[in-house]
């Protein structure tokens, strides 16, 4: 383990109550970190309203949040249309465009009676996977609702829109986004899911308190998940800051198309390499949007997949020596398929994650600044300390970086597995802040 210069300056990344709640509790992401964490960034990075915040792997939304309370501009990049959904639906603009919400709310209900009149039959559907057929052809109904429905344009601000392509990489429209996610949150809802120890399970509730819904309840239970939402909107959002500051853009971390040195700060978490199957942890979600080709497609994409895409990756010395150390220690290990399967999907990995960090340095402007929140795991006996994995790496690429905080983790996803202690027990876990100066 490198010697680390510890500062005091940032918060804790780890999230309490608040951040699970409210317009946190929309969406069960495993991986966001603290509003008090991404505040104490911002003050950090000395970041204004002045300037323009990026995410490059946005998840929830977390950091745009954050950042518009501080009036500051910022973008919010995920590969997966569910997160940028999610984090869309709660810009504090609709809260100053309540008649109109409330009026395309009206509209939608009306579409979807219609269809209900109308008699549209449900066809083969991949969500009847997950869900009886009577609650499929309403959330498939309430889709359709959605999807017919107008919107009003989204009235970017200038300093966002001429860095991005909006042609070439889809942006969240935050009135459709915000319907998308409540007709979601009725989903996980109706179809009996329940939280489980890995946040990529579904596991089945025994209950069938939903299962004999009609299609009028299930339009009801629309409606008053909408007005819930918008009284989680009152009671978070700073209603001083009038402007429309964050968007969301389903972009890839890897090919970031903005311009060269557009960018002032960068406060973000990537994926951990912890076998996280982020694309099916929003299956029922991308299901609805889109179809089982679709979802496939995606899990190939995600940085950090547990599938493997390519097996001609190389270990690369620019990834530095603690990389390299591990991936050999992987390559010869003699438990099943270390070989054969997790040294090509860290391979992998590592390879994704020199891209982005490419991207990143690019995007940023000379002298600025990114905190990268990372957590070290263990594969078999061997460590991987993905902190000092990130700063040998940025390192090599050309900046400045090194580990400005750390902090022990406890209840790490690697527990769920019993059997991860046969080969070292009383593991210890870390959450890292790396600093990255361009």
């Amino acid at each position: 383990m490198m010697q680390l210069q510890l500062f005091k300056t940032l918060e804790s990344a780890k999230r309490g109550k608040k951040e699970r709640s409210g317009i946190y509790g929309w969406h069960s992401y495993y991986a966001g970190y603290s509003e008090k964490f991404v505040a104490s960034a911002i003050d950090y990075l000395n970041l204004n309203s002045d300037h323009l915040l990026l995410d490059p792997w946005n998840g929830s939304g977390t950091t745009g949040v954050v950042a518009s309370n501080f009036g500051i501009s910022s973008l919010g990049l995920d590969i997966n249309p569910v997160m940028n959904i999610f984090s869309a639906a709660k810009s504090r603009y609709l809260l100053s465009q309540k008649p109109i919400l409330y009026q395309l709310s009206h509209e939608i209900c009306q579409t979807y009676s219609q269809m209900i009149s109308e008699g549209n039959p449900l066809t083969e559907d991949p969500l009847l996977e997950l869900m009886p057929a009577s609650v499929c052809q309403g959330i498939r109904l309430l889709h359709l609702s959605i999807e017919a429905s107008q919107y009003p344009d989204y009235p970017l601000s200038s300093t966002l829109v001429q860095f991005i392509p909006i042609s070439n990489h889809p942006t969240s429209n935050p009135f459709q986004s915000f319907f998308h996610a409540a007709l979601f949150i009725i989903t996980r809802q109706l179809m009996g899911w329940q939280k489980s120890s890995n946040p990529t399970w579904f596991k089945a509730n025994s209950s069938q308190l939903y299962s004999d819904y009609g299609l009028e309840q299930i339009r009801d239970k629309f409606r008053t998940t909408i007005q819930g939402m918008v009284a989680d909107l009152e009671t978070y959002q700073n209603k001083n800051q009038s402007q429309v500051f964050h968007l969301p853009i389903t972009m890839d971390s890897r090919e970031i198309a903005l311009s060269d040195n557009s960018i002032d700060g960068i406060i973000t978490s990537p994926p951990y390499l912890t076998r996280i199957d982020y694309a099916i942890s929003t299956k029922p979600e991308l299901l609805i949007l889109r179809d089982s080709t679709y979802l496939r497609q995606l899990r190939e994409k995600m940085m950090g997949t547990p599938v493997i895409v390519d097996k001609t990756i190389q270990i690369n010395p620019i990834w530095g020596k603690f990389c390299g150390r591990l991936l050999e220690n992987i390559l010869n290990h003699p438990s099943k398929a270390s070989a054969s399967y997790y040294f090509h999907t860290q391979t992998q990995y590592f390879q994704d994650v020199e891209k982005s960090l490419q991207e990143i340095i690019r995007v940023l402007k000379p002298k600025c600044k990114a905190l990268i929140v990372v957590q070290s795991s263990y594969f078999k006996e061997h460590e991987i300390p993905l902190s000092e994995i990130y700063v040998e790496m940025i390192q090599n690429l050309g900046s400045y970086s090194q580990v400005i905080k750390r902090e022990p983790v406890r209840g790490h996803l690697a527990s769920i597995n019993s059997k991860s202690n046969q080969y070292k027990r009383n593991k210890v876990y870390y959450e890292d802040v790396v600093l990255l100066e361009k």
